[in-house]
């Protein structure tokens, strides 16, 4: 079933990127550049992201088992002293994220490397 994606706040990134093999590169040098930014720039009105052609960014695929997880992330937070100071700092300034361990261990997941890396990246990239 189609629907619009329309109240999607976008940020961007400079970053290096590795490709694989099977990628796509599309030139913007030729007569269809309008046609490729409407259809492949995410906040473009009628654009493939904008029709759900690239819903599966929008899911989380991976995640973790809390009571498996517990052991790993106070291993985690002993190791990367910049990582407890991040989350001590949270529970700081947010109340109710310092009484919630779920809210904490789930932060500690989504600031970890154990994070699913693809996760509302959108999968069309400008080369510089």
């Amino acid at each position: 079933m189609h629907h619009l994606n329309s109240d999607v706040k976008l940020s961007s990134t400079t970053q290096r990127m590795q490709f694989r093999k099977g990628d796509w590169y599309i030139p913007m040098n030729q007569e269809a550049n309008r046609f490729l930014i409407e259809t492949l720039e995410p906040q473009a009105e009628d654009s493939y992201f904008a029709w759900n052609f690239f819903d599966a960014i929008l899911g989380q695929k991976e995640g973790y088992s809390a009571y498996a997880f517990e052991d790993i992330a106070a291993d985690y937070l002993k190791t990367d002293p910049g990582m407890k100071a991040k989350l001590d700092q949270r529970k700081a300034s947010d109340t109710a994220f310092a009484k919630s361990g779920r809210a904490q261990l789930n932060f500690v997941y989504e600031n970890s490397k154990w994070f699913e890396p693809s996760y509302l990246r959108y999968p069309v990239y400008r080369v510089r």
